[in-house]
């Protein structure tokens, strides 16, 4: 079935980041941010959902922008490697964490796929925090991704598999935006695993 394809994707997807995270980039340490009351981006997910900032789990801003990128972007040529306008991704930005939703114009696809980077590269303690990082290098792989994914805070896990899912429908169209998941994994990894 298709919902069985796009789930094994999303496992390869997984497990490429894990890898390339792991065997090739650094840990890299972060400067903190201080919050602002509607602030999205550089703040725990666990804020954003006391703060009402979330729906069914996922953060708003996290919705809307990959909305926007698999409507009109999922088939547009270096989506994600390919850097879209720092003025304008900055404007969005803005946007959001003024605790509006700004209008994304046909143009801004590279734009609003630099700022999805932006918001997950921001997040403080990475998409999978210590101490569930440092489990992916202790154990066998298999079980560690089984046991970091069942102690994940329900916000991150909610997150990752949107996320895991998502990328899966862009590797899904890797024929057109040269997106396989071995390239997403060497683009997200660094900015899930800080």
């Amino acid at each position: 079935s298709l919902l069985g394809v796009l789930a094994i994707c999303a496992v390869g997807v997984f497990v490429r980041l894990i890898f390339i995270f792991i065997f090739i980039f650094p840990l890299n340490l972060r400067s903190v941010q201080v919050e602002t009351p509607r602030a999205v981006f550089g703040v725990p997910l666990i804020s954003l959902r006391k703060r009402g900032q979330m729906r069914q789990g996922l953060p708003l801003v996290l919705t809307h922008i990959v909305e926007f990128v698999e409507k009109h972007g999922l088939s547009k040529s270096g989506l994600f490697r390919v850097g879209g306008s720092v003025k304008r991704w900055k404007e969005l930005r803005k946007g959001f964490d003024e605790g509006g939703f700004p209008e994304f114009d046909s143009w801004d696809i590279l734009s609003s796929a630099s700022l999805l980077k932006v918001f997950f590269r921001e997040l403080p303690g990475g998409l999978i925090p210590e101490p569930h990082r440092t489990q992916l290098l202790k154990e066998e792989l298999n079980q560690a991704v089984r046991t970091v994914l069942n102690s994940l805070p329900e916000e991150h896990f909610n997150v990752l598999c949107y996320l895991m899912f998502f990328l899966s429908r862009v590797a899904a169209e890797s024929h057109l935006n040269l997106m396989t998941s071995k390239n997403l994994s060497i683009v997200f990894g660094p900015n899930i695993f800080q």
